[in-house]
């Protein structure tokens, strides 16, 4: 296990790094200021290391599947609830 092993954990987090510096010039030609590239890169490698173990354990779901999972898994944990409207105390229907 990666975690439990310091000089994998720290090779594991430079073959990160270089892989998020990678598509990073690619983004700014696009016109996205360069903190911007690196947290978007940042955002779809923690989507990825979420979905691909679950791709691996079932095999009859698509990457892409478990990927747009992730990612509705990162919206609801960072979006808030919708406010309940009420009137009078009381929740509107």
């Amino acid at each position: 296990m990666i975690a439990a092993n310091p000089a994998l954990a720290e090779r594991d987090l430079i073959k990160l790094a270089d892989i998020a510096d990678a598509p990073a010039p690619a983004i700014e030609r696009r016109g996205v200021e360069p903190g911007k590239a690196r947290f978007i890169i940042d955002v779809v490698l923690a989507i990825h290391r979420r979905a691909m173990p679950r791709w691996l354990a079932e095999p009859d779901t698509t990457l892409s599947q478990l990927m747009a999972q992730a990612v509705a898994e990162l919206r609801e944990a960072v979006m808030p609830s919708a406010p309940t409207t009420r009137r009078r105390g009381k929740p509107l229907d």
